[in-house]
């Protein structure tokens, strides 16, 4: 369809049809002023952000959505001259549901293309969503027959006129005891219609626990497979282009729970909609893993093993050759978690990496230790961790990270998250404090200092900050939030 016709529909559904019924409106007042280092507070320069959400249902199964935002700022980029303001439409949709099996949406700027999918992710839901900026249709339908799935159509706003349309369907059968599902995902670049890239996958999935009674005692042991074949612009005529991954799950053995899995995925295997096999380059390695939990009886105790293997040449995108051999990878990780009494956790993790590091023309290993424990009570919680990343190496980095979360009063709450980082020849500090006042209900007050982003990913196992030669520093400002909801 073209993308004119649907936006006409999602413009008359939201715009007339709430016309004709009550509409729900909410949203907040966000007022941020700002303390630079030079402890000079920015009162009359503030930054201004008010959000309103407008939702209409005027008959049943019918539902009309629409976000809007308006952004403003005195100074743009400490500019004087030049003032910064935007008015803009976040979201909006339209959407149709029958209750006896299908539903329909269309939709601008939402998130609506995540779905279950077989072993392989071949559409990543933040690639086809063109970085938030798509629009779209989805359709999800049930009870046809027993067959359920659905099928998207998105158009890339940002991206010169970039089209993807995906469909998914599933059948389970026998109690769902077994299932066969099918994806079919493709990608259009404007200016050619040969210039696309497809991928058809069929994937499969059968309970042989549930299904064979002696057996029933090993859990419900899962077996799926499913095998994708894609094709690009310009594709020769020996594309390589298969992939194929198997995997047994929910394998029981007294107290130990396994999970087998093995994988081919062709040199020339793309999906242009999927992270993993686009800029990720999971493509041209054949590789498996061996998942292996061990529950202690009676106790809050598990032990977890997994182990990875694959084979790839270190120029993924170039078939194997003479200069471009096969090398061994190997990924190892073992866990131990610990639930005690008075909640208190206790997790120690190690893991190593081995490959060729083409640096020393050898195999390496990358080893890391992993300590964490926390304690929790009403008044707080707090985590304190230590990383010790690529130890015995030249790249070797000690990360110290605690995180304080604490309801100094039935008002008042504190937020704190800091780190030290050493490096063999440097070291690096980041911490970040957040003040909460909730005195009404609609209304929250913050004050904060530093940058959030630097531990934001788990303290010390964000990679942003503790990753060799990182150069962050602590910002030294502090915000001032005021937020008012309605």
């Amino acid at each position: 369809m073209n993308i004119k016709k649907y936006i006409f529909i999602l413009l008359f559904a939201v715009a007339v049809l709430p016309a004709f019924a009550s509409v729900k409106i909410e949203g907040y007042y966000e007022n941020i002023t700002t303390i630079d280092g030079n402890l000079r507070w920015k009162m009359n320069e503030p930054h201004n952000n008010l959000e309103l959400r407008f939702l209409g249902t005027p008959y049943s199964g019918i539902e009309a959505y629409l976000k809007f935002r308006a952004e403003s700022d005195k100074f743009l980029n400490n500019d004087r001259a030049e003032r910064y303001t935007i008015y803009d439409m976040l979201e909006a949709h339209a959407k149709f549901r029958w209750d006896k099996g299908l539903e329909f949406i269309a939709f601008s700027r939402e998130n609506r293309f995540w779905f279950s999918q077989g072993l392989m992710e071949l559409v990543s839901q933040w690639t086809i969503n063109d970085g938030g900026n798509a629009q779209g249709i989805r359709t999800d339908f049930w009870n046809f027959w027993k067959i359920y799935g659905k099928a998207i159509h998105s158009d890339y706003s940002q991206s010169g006129g970039e089209d993807a349309n995906v469909l998914r369907w599933n059948l389970p059968l026998f109690s769902d005891k077994f299932r066969i599902s099918s994806t079919l995902a493709r990608k259009d670049w404007a200016g050619s219609d040969q210039n696309f890239n497809t991928v058809v996958s069929t994937d499969a999935y059968f309970s042989l626990g549930r299904t064979v009674p002696f057996l029933k005692r090993f859990g419900d042991i899962g077996c799926a497979a499913e095998i994708v074949k894609s094709r690009i612009p310009d594709e020769s005529e020996n594309p390589k282009n298969l992939a194929i991954e198997a995997e047994m799950r929910n394998i029981r053995i007294s107290n130990i729970e396994l999970k087998l899995s093995y994988r081919n995925i062709g040199e020339n295997f793309r999906s242009y909609l999927s992270n993993d096999y686009d800029q990720g380059q999971k493509f041209n390695e054949q590789g498996f893993n061996i998942n292996a939990s061990y529950f202690f009886p009676t106790k809050a105790i598990n032990l977890t093993s997994s182990y990875d293997e694959y084979r790839a040449p270190l120029n993924r995108a170039f078939p194997q050759s003479r200069t471009n051999p096969m090398y061994r990878c190997q990924d190892w990780y073992n866990e131990l978690y610990i639930e005690f009494i008075h909640d208190v956790r206790y997790k120690v993790y190690y893991k190593y990496y081995r490959s060729w590091d083409i640096n020393y023309d050898s195999y390496k290993i990358y080893p890391t230790l992993f300590n964490e424990i926390s304690f929790e009570d009403y008044f707080a919680k707090v985590r304190l961790q230590f990383r010790w990343k690529d130890f015995g190496t030249p790249y070797e980095i000690q990360a110290f990270g605690v995180e304080l979360n604490a309801n100094l009063s039935e008002k008042w709450k504190l937020y704190m998250r800091a780190m030290n980082v050493n490096e063999i020849s440097e070291s690096r500090q980041t911490v970040f404090v957040q003040m909460q006042y909730h005195a009404f209900s609609n209304t929250d007050f913050f004050i904060e200092f530093g940058n959030p982003d630097d531990s934001n990913d788990d303290l010390t196992n964000d990679d942003d900050f503790v990753n060799f030669n990182a150069t962050q520093e602590i910002n030294k400002q502090i915000k001032a939030y005021l937020k008012v909801y309605f």
